[in-house]
């Protein structure tokens, strides 16, 4: 964990299901940040990972990190819901906050009200149709299953690796709720791919 509400993932990435959206897939990495929006906003994912040509290909679809949104009206999902996520992810016009790196909503072509949501995770640079080695999200993968207890002479582990094989950074006893920093230390945005719009 690198801030309260800002993880940065090492490895572990794989295109999977996205539960409770049938058909669409997204790096595993972001599922805690999925359901998260799920529980808090009433999102229906309406595309995830995808190699269409109707996304950028040198974007955040094609490597399993981006989501297209619009309310999940089976849930009673409405249009202000997916507008306080937008807000929240992007408070202020092409200034988004981390984990996320792009956001197209209201005053994007394509996107907004009435259309769709698009939300980008931050990541160090990847091809398509691979995993991108560093992704950055809102939630932190969850820890590995029963850990050993810490030894008395040792300060406890502040890492490891999931048993899902996901390796991730613990905090420092922060939760995981609540709004990140502006931007990315200095020292990781450097590492960082360049931001490429959506053109849908």
């Amino acid at each position: 964990m690198i801030d309260r509400h800002l993880c940065k993932t090492v490895h572990g990435g794989r295109f999977v299901p996205i539960p409770d959206f049938p058909g669409e897939k997204i790096d595993r990495r972001l599922l805690p940040d999925i359901r998260w929006m799920e529980r808090r906003y009433d999102i229906f994912i309406t595309d995830g990972y995808s190699t269409d040509p109707v996304h950028a290909a040198n974007g955040e679809h094609p490597i399993g990190l981006a989501t297209d949104i619009i309310p999940n009206r089976a849930k009673g999902g409405t249009w202000n819901e997916i507008g306080a996520l937008a807000h929240k992810a992007e408070p202020r016009q092409d200034h988004p906050i981390p984990p996320w790196r792009w956001v197209g909503w209201n005053g994007d072509p394509g996107h907004g009200r009435g259309n769709h949501l698009h939300l980008s995770w931050s990541h160090t640079p990847a091809k398509p149709r691979h995993p991108a080695r560093v992704v950055y999200t809102r939630k932190c993968p969850t820890p590995p299953d029963n850990p050993p207890p810490p030894s008395p002479a040792k300060p406890p582990s502040t890492g490891g690796t999931s048993s899902s094989g996901i390796r991730y950074r613990a905090g420092r006893g922060h939760s995981t709720g609540g709004v990140s920093p502006p931007r990315l230390p200095h020292r990781l945005a450097a590492r960082l791919a360049p931001v490429v719009s959506e053109g849908r």
